[in-house]
């Protein structure tokens, strides 16, 4: 059976009880977070085999987050724990409407640290999938550690998914996050990003931008816009999905959720970097239409991975 890795940032999202800014909350719920990781767990909710690649600190917070992947089935294996390190925490608040006010406590954090010799004994077949984003290429170690494991992925013809997932506070300016993105898409074969991301990673709007990223050598662009749904680009297909209309609590994760679903799609379709352009137009609709009601069902509860469902609580819940 194919497997899902995923590798990057595992961290505690402390959210706010309520509606407010940062500033005037007073009471914070703790879930476990890290964009990767609720990927990971929403492929695994949709019967994917999926492991997460990560290092936290030796601390309760590091201990609370694998036992969370633990529990939701994810192989914890390669979920390292370092006594140098802390685990990554994120504090967030909540506006009307579920946006959100983000703030990272993650100078030191263990998930940027890792390194490829901790994951010499990862195994990529040819039916398998790597996943990944952008905020642990923060450090040359961590961006080293992703090198190395997307070469690996690639060799094997493993489909390798990128997610830029931009967080502009977590960076030294916007150049330096715009190079790290830039240095990865060539190396992706899926890449997922939000209408704006779109515009900043390749300096164009709309559809320019995607034919940018597949002149890069992408094979398939997934472009999200919140409740107006999703679009699918590869270099002869386009379909799009208009989304779902939800009464949405808490947006945390719902484009993690997409792409989690997403990809369990395509692995259970048995898409290879090889046939991955030559699946159907209407398979693909299928395809976008599942991953964009995941998203949807997922703004409908708080926090990211409890509020993630299965193939049946989704169908079921929207319609």
């Amino acid at each position: 059976m194919s497997k899902l890795y995923c590798l990057g940032e595992l961290l505690i999202d402390f959210q706010s009880v309520g509606t407010g800014s940062l500033k005037d909350t007073k009471q914070f719920v703790k879930n476990a977070g890290g964009a990767p990781a609720n990927v990971c767990v929403q492929a695994v909710k949709l019967g994917i085999d999926g492991a997460y690649l990560t290092k936290v600190g030796a601390d309760g917070f590091g201990e609370f987050l694998s036992e969370t992947l633990k529990g939701e089935g994810v192989d914890t294996s390669h979920v390292l724990s370092s006594p140098d390190y802390d685990t990554s925490l994120a504090f967030v608040s909540f506006k009307e409407g579920g946006e959100r006010e983000f703030s990272f406590y993650r100078r030191a954090a263990a998930d940027l640290h890792f390194t490829p010799e901790d994951f010499k004994d990862v195994k990529f077949g040819a039916g398998d999938v790597f996943e990944f984003g952008s905020v642990a290429l923060k450090t040359e170690i961590a961006a080293k550690t992703h090198r190395a494991l997307i070469e690996r992925a690639r060799e094997s013809g493993a489909l390798v998914c990128f997610d830029p997932n931009l967080r502009f506070n977590l960076w030294d300016g916007e150049e330096q996050l715009r190079d790290a993105v830039n240095e990865f898409i060539p190396f992706a074969d899926v890449v997922k990003a939000g209408a704006d991301e779109l515009e900043f990673i390749t300096g164009v709007k709309s559809e320019e931008g995607v034919k940018r990223l597949l002149s890069s050598g992408v094979k398939l662009v997934l472009v999200t816009d919140g409740s107006n749904g999703a679009k699918l680009f590869t270099d002869g297909a386009a379909c799009a999905c208009g989304g779902y209309k939800v009464k949405a609590i808490d947006t945390t994760g719902a484009g993690d959720s997409f792409f989690g679903a997403f990809i369990a799609c395509l692995m259970h379709r048995g898409a290879t970097r090889e046939n991955i352009t030559s699946l159907g137009v209407s398979g693909l609709e299928k395809m976008l239409d599942f991953a964009c009601k995941c998203g949807a069902y997922t703004t409908t509860g708080y926090g990211a991975i409890p509020a993630m469902g299965d193939k049946i609580t989704v169908d079921k819940a929207v319609k």
